[in-house]
């Protein structure tokens, strides 16, 4: 009797545990619209970061997301985040993502990307209106060695509902093999032959 109220106490235990993880990532559709056209996913950290914009934008506190990962099609050719790069020519990205807010989407450090060999950067552009949030979902794309430096592009993003259940759902699934399992160890039952 101890050992099976050991083991509920172990189960509950775990499953508190596994309630109070925090999500580790989050997964986006992105799409890119204009004279470049593109589509694929980003994956972020849960870490968030201040708005990094030249002028900030009054009043609003934005938090930013670390981008790990992009994938998709962009040009017809398949694409790869490049790392951070905040200090470096041609393009200073610091590969932050801002879903949430009035503030673009991309700071003015951007995300940087390679598709094939080229690599482009995906920057924000406050001259579309001002910090009201018309700038929402207009950014600039460039490369080195484009006319004229950069392109002014829509960029979109869509959450991806995840496939992978929540820690609540875990801790229930795992409380409920607990239960059946002691249910299972409680009602064994011995066999004995007649003569033995």
């Amino acid at each position: 009797m101890m050992k099976n109220i050991r083991l509920a106490k172990g189960a509950a235990g775990l499953c508190l545990a596994i309630v109070a993880l925090p999500a580790q990532a989050a997964v986006f559709e992105w799409k890119i619209i204009g004279s470049f056209a593109g589509s694929g996913r980003l994956t972020t950290t849960d870490t968030t970061f201040a708005y990094d914009a030249e002028e900030p934008i009054a009043g609003q506190s934005v938090a930013g997301y670390l981008v790990t990962s992009m994938t998709g099609i962009f040009r017809n050719v398949a694409v790869s985040l490049m790392p951070p790069a905040p200090d470096k020519a041609p393009f200073f990205a610091t590969n932050l993502l801002y879903p949430t807010g009035i503030a673009p989407l991309v700071d003015d450090g951007g995300l940087v990307f390679k598709a094939g060999q080229t690599t482009y950067g995906l920057f924000s552009s406050l001259t579309c209106g001002g910090d009201t949030g018309a700038c929402r979902n207009v950014a600039r794309i460039g490369y080195p060695g484009i006319s004229g430096g950069s392109r002014q592009v829509t960029f979109s993003i869509s959450a991806v509902k995840a496939a992978v259940p929540e820690p609540s759902s875990w801790a229930m699934m795992i409380a409920g093999f607990a239960v059946v399992g002691m249910a299972l160890r409680r009602g064994r039952v011995q066999v004995r032959y007649a003569g033995r």
